[in-house]
């Protein structure tokens, strides 16, 4: 990759610091215009202009070129149709190892904390997306429902979904008993946490800075945890 004459401070005497500094200096402009000749053959070679990319532009991807990044990620229609998802990449997710809770049900008066990972929880709430569009309200909804009867439906639609997908983990029905019990209320915090994450990576898309993830993010406010999916 081209050299940067970017160097970190060190311990050292000032004139051997300059020095090094100018040996870097050297070598990052014979990087550069080894680069720039490449980039002016390979438009040539498509018929384009010699101009057609900026020297500017061609010494700004080379300075830093070591944190760029191409990041490709899925639509929305992607993501939500099963036969264009990879089986075995979401039940790597699925399989994950965590790390077991340590817990004395004795000592703390009762069974452990219920805590899926948060994939359980992803599609979870993608089941619900489906239960609205076939009853034409979120399970859970009005507060007068038969919460018992949601969730007995949700698990089936949770089911049937695992199959397209082909999911070999059990459908946690606890889970989905706390999305239909949740009523698909919003969280005024929760809320204001998303919406900052949000915003984050309009900045991040907007500015050409930092890398945002890839591609799916789901935040767990019961025990403030994260997880970043690619689906």
């Amino acid at each position: 990759l081209p050299v940067n004459a970017t160097i970190p401070d060190m311990t050292s005497l000032p004139e051997h610091y300059v020095k090094l500094q100018k040996i870097f200096k050297a070598r990052e402009l014979r990087d550069l215009d080894a680069v720039r000749k490449h980039v002016r053959a390979a438009l040539k070679s498509v018929g384009k202009p010699e101009n057609a990319i900026t020297d500017d532009e061609i010494d700004r991807v080379a300075k830093h070129v070591r944190t760029c990044a191409v990041i490709r990620t899925s639509s929305l229609e992607q993501a939500y149709d099963a036969k264009k998802a990879d089986p075995e990449e979401i039940n790597e997710i699925f399989e994950e190892w965590e790390e077991p809770i340590e817990w004395d049900e004795e000592e703390m008066g009762g069974p452990p904390p219920f805590k899926p990972k948060n994939i359980y929880w992803y599609f979870a709430l993608r089941a619900a997306e489906r239960f609205r569009a076939a009853h034409g309200r979120y399970p859970g909804t009005p507060g007068s429902c038969d919460v018992e009867a949601d969730t007995k439906m949700l698990v089936e639609i949770q089911k049937k979904m695992f199959e397209e997908y082909k999911i070999r983990a059990k459908v946690e029905e606890g889970v989905l008993g706390e999305v239909v019990r949740f009523g698909a209320k919003e969280i005024h915090n929760t809320a204001a946490m998303i919406g900052g994450v949000a915003s984050q990576l309009c900045l991040k898309l907007c500015i050409n800075q930092f890398s945002p993830f890839d591609n799916t993010f789901v935040f767990n406010g019961i025990h403030s945890t994260s997880n970043v999916y690619k689906l």
